[in-house]
C-alpha cells in the first residue's frame, strides 16, 4: 500500500525503508513533531524524497501525473492531533466538504450518512456551531468522521490518543478497529511520538525512526 526504498531526505531520511501492507495497522514513532509532520508530508506526496522511491498505491510517486497524485490522496483519509478543521466553517460543513466536492450522492443521502457515522463515533454535539469553542476531541472526531466519510482504503492517524483520559481513548481505538475492518484491505497508520502507544494499540507492525532509519520492534 505505501513502501519507502532506500528513502533520502537530507538532515532527516538516510537510506530508509518502511513498508505497509493492506489490511494492516502500523505504527510508527518518531523523536519529535517535527519529524512526525515530515512524514506526514512525504507519506502523502507533498514532500519529495532527494533520492530512493515511495510507491503510494503500488505507484511510484514521482511517476504520478497531478491527476494520478490527487485520485490517490483521495483514498487516504487523515485525522489530525488538532482535528484540522476550516475555522470560519460550521462543524457540519467541515465534516462534509469532501463529500461535497467527491461524491455524486444528493445532499439527502451525504446528510443521512454523515449522521450515521457521526452516531456510530459518539459525535453528539452541536453541529451547526463554528469549532472554535470545541475540545480538542470533539474536533479530532470531526475529522474523523469528515475522513470516514470518503472511505479511504488508508488512514493517517496524527497522534489521535494525545490527551485522552483511558476510557475515551478505549472507545475510540474501538472505533478506529471497527472502522478498518469494515472494508477489506483497509490500512490503519499511526503517526506519533508517545513510546507508550505500542501498550493499547494492536499493530501489525511497529517502527521507530532513528538517525534517518527506520527500525522495527519485534
Amino acid at each position: 500500500m505505501i513502501t519507502l526504498e532506500c528513502a533520502s531526505l537530507k538532515g532527516f531520511l538516510d537510506c530508509a525503508s518502511l513498508a505497509i501492507s493492506g489490511g494492516k495497522a502500523c505504527v510508527v514513532l518518531t523523536e519529535t513533531e517535527f519529524e512526525k509532520n515530515l512524514l506526514l508530508r512525504i507519506f502523502t506526496g507533498l514532500t519529495r524524497l532527494d533520492s530512493g522511491k515511495i510507491f503510494i498505491f503500488e505507484k511510484e510517486v514521482s511517476s504520478f501525473s497531478s491527476g494520478e497524485l490527487n485520485a490517490a490522496r483521495k483514498r487516504m483519509g487523515i485525522v489530525l492531533n488538532n482535528g484540522g478543521l476550516i475555522s470560519n466553517l460550521k462543524v457540519w460543513e467541515n465534516i462534509m466538504l469532501p463529500l461535497s466536492y467527491h461524491s455524486s450522492l444528493s445532499h439527502h443521502d451525504m446528510d443521512e450518512k454523515m449522521i450515521s457515522i457521526l452516531g456510530k463515533i459518539g459525535y453528539d454535539d452541536d453541529l451547526t456551531i463554528l469549532p472554535g469553542p470545541l475540545p480538542v476531541y470533539k474536533k479530532r472526531l470531526a475529522g474523523f468522521a469528515r475522513a470516514m466519510l470518503m472511505e479511504p482504503d488508508l488512514i493517517i492517524y496524527d497522534s489521535v490518543f494525545e490527551g485522552l483520559s483511558p476510557d475515551i481513548r478505549s472507545k475510540v481505538l474501538e472505533t478506529i478497529t471497527a472502522f478498518q475492518r469494515q472494508k477489506e484491505g483497509r490500512a490503519s497508520l499511526f503517526f506519533d511520538m508517545d513510546e507508550g502507544l505500542p501498550d493499547y494499540i494492536r499493530a501489525d507492525s511497529i517502527y521507530t525512526l532513528k538517525k534517518g532509519k527506520f527500525y522495527e520492534r519485534n
